[in-house]
């Protein structure tokens, strides 16, 4: 039985894994093809996996992000495989849904993976454990140094996230790092007790802070926020590279290894099309 792989949205290493485990459980019986739809041809590579290093986290990446053009022929793309397992973030699962689940010739199986945590369904998924403890040790350093300069205004450093971070994200981020964020869906409410909550922090001891939020709202932080403080402001930002991280945590490790579980599973009971959802309380299929 030939058993596709393909990848998209993003990419975080905790996949190395999953791939790594497909490999060893399958490679006996089947045939592990990793398809990649080229971002300019649109034209669909199918390469069989044949041997993935003993060092998943360490080696190349087998698999690279596929492109995903509205107009793609998925019943063409994925026909040459018995079986389909999809990787992907919010949006890779809404094109999952709309356009390939709902094709009887086509049995696929979509796995959460995003750096984000925003795919709906899913208290968690693959990559989101790393890229938070990537961007909490980023801005803990950023802190380290800033606490230990002194200027005539408060100062405030922001972090800037690219790509599409959850509301969920920011806040976790902040409280990881004792800082302040601005939701992603705000109220103008919201503002107002951003900027009262940042005014507040300040103390004799603390003269710092920072402050999380999406790279789309960087013209209403800098108009409706740093407009009305008076700090010291200065931001960066941190770019979905980095988020990826380059090892998997402990947590992604566990997760990547429970999903490699389910995946196999579907596979070698030869299931009909349906999804994986990371719940609180385990792994579903539905």
């Amino acid at each position: 039985m030939k058993v596709g792989v393909i990848v998209l949205g993003c990419l975080p290493s905790g996949v190395k894994q999953i791939l790594h485990r497909l490999y060893e459980e399958l490679s006996s019986k089947h045939q592990l093809f990793g398809m990649e739809i080229d971002r300019g041809s649109g034209e669909v590579n199918y390469t069989e996996i044949k041997e993935v290093s003993d060092s998943p986290y360490l080696s190349h990446t087998i698999l690279k992000v596929s492109a995903a053009p509205v107009n793609n022929q998925w019943e063409q793309t994925l026909a040459p495989m018995d079986m389909t397992v999809v990787l992907g973030d919010a949006q890779a699962k809404e094109i999952w849904q709309t356009s390939i689940a709902d094709k009887e010739a086509l049995r696929t199986l979509f796995v959460p993976v995003s750096i984000y945590n925003n795919i709906k369904g899913n208290d968690w998924t693959l990559g989101y454990d790393t890229a938070l403890n990537s961007i909490t040790q980023n801005v803990l350093k950023v802190q380290d140094t800033i606490h230990s300069l002194k200027y005539d205004k408060p100062r405030l450093f922001g972090f800037s996230i690219e790509g599409n971070p959850s509301t969920n994200m920011l806040q976790d981020i902040s409280l990881a790092v004792d800082g302040n964020y601005l939701a992603v869906d705000y109220e103008e409410e919201e503002i107002t007790t951003l900027c009262d909550a940042i005014k507040k922090s300040y103390t004799y001891t603390k003269t710092s802070n920072v402050l999380i939020y999406s790279q789309a709202l960087q013209e209403v932080i800098e108009n409706s926020v740093i407009s009305k403080l008076e700090v010291d402001w200065k931001y960066t930002e941190i770019d979905e590279a980095l988020c990826m991280g380059v090892n998997p945590t402990a947590i992604d490790r566990i997760l990547a290894n429970e999903l490699a579980d389910e995946i196999l599973r579907w596979i070698k009971n030869n299931c009909l099309t349906g999804e994986l959802t990371v719940q609180k309380d385990g792994i579903q299929f539905k």
